[in-house]
């Protein structure tokens, strides 16, 4: 795609590989999708499964020998709506995984135990210290819902059965398990696959699985096909000088 089409769009920094080093990009991902009509009178589509080695600008070349034409992508895909979109690949995506639910999970037997009253609850980034192991970490999330406290920064290793108490709150509970946050329930699902955040008689969709499918659910993209980007091209360079 000649770059005049883009001397008006504003620039950001761009992670075009996925690798933490940002590029200098034209923004082109916030008004460039194709309207619904218009979408219609297009019959020209195709579908690919993106696999890990598929950066938009190697797919635009492999596709349409042209890695410049990236940008195609997010015009026939809602998904699609920023590059952060573009489906992650394993490697990154376990990284983003680590990064977001960090930590542990300390978990209670009853929500009451997390959140009893206004005055009867943990503070956030306070510290909780285990009874027996003597273990301590800093709470980063107050989950009532599952019956957990998220901590960080921790030294020691909690131990089942024992009494955490918070330092600011005095609040405490008995451990009934220790997981990793990222393995913590999401959210549950019925027999139907309905989302719920209800346990009971419920099947619990973990942290990391919930992103993973959300990832995967990516993978299925629509492609211009080749031989129908010239005419979009110049019918794009028309609509841009309006």
């Amino acid at each position: 795609m000649p770059e005049q089409y883009f001397k008006h769009y504003p620039t950001i920094d761009f992670d075009l590989k996925n690798d933490g080093n940002l590029i200098e990009a034209k923004d082109i991902f916030r008004n460039i999708r194709i309207s619904e009509d218009a979408e219609e009178g297009i019959t020209g589509y195709e579908y690919y499964y993106v696999d890990d080695q598929d950066r938009p600008d190697v797919l635009a070349d492999k596709l349409y020998a042209d890695s410049t034409l990236y940008w195609l992508f997010w015009m026939v895909n809602p998904h699609l709506a920023t590059y952060t979109d573009w489906p992650k690949s394993q490697r990154v995506l376990e990284r983003f995984i680590k990064r977001k639910y960090s930590g542990k999970a300390l978990v209670s037997n009853q929500q009451s135990d997390i959140v009893g009253s206004s005055d009867s609850k943990f503070f956030q980034g306070e510290k909780v210290v285990g009874s027996t192991s003597s273990a301590f970490g800093f709470v980063t999330k107050i989950d009532p819902t599952n019956k957990q406290i998220i901590l960080n920064d921790i030294e020691g290793t909690f131990i089942n059965n024992e009494v955490v108490t918070g330092s600011n709150s005095s609040k405490s509970f008995t451990i009934i398990s220790v997981r990793n946050f990222s393995d913590s329930p999401h959210h549950y699902e019925d027999s139907e696959g309905t989302k719920t955040t209800i346990s009971t008689g419920n099947t619990p969709v973990s942290n990391h699985d919930y992103e993973q499918k959300f990832n995967d659910d990516k993978r299925s993209i629509k492609y211009i096909k080749l031989q129908f980007v010239p005419e979009l091209l110049r019918q794009f360079k028309s609509m841009i000088r309006e």
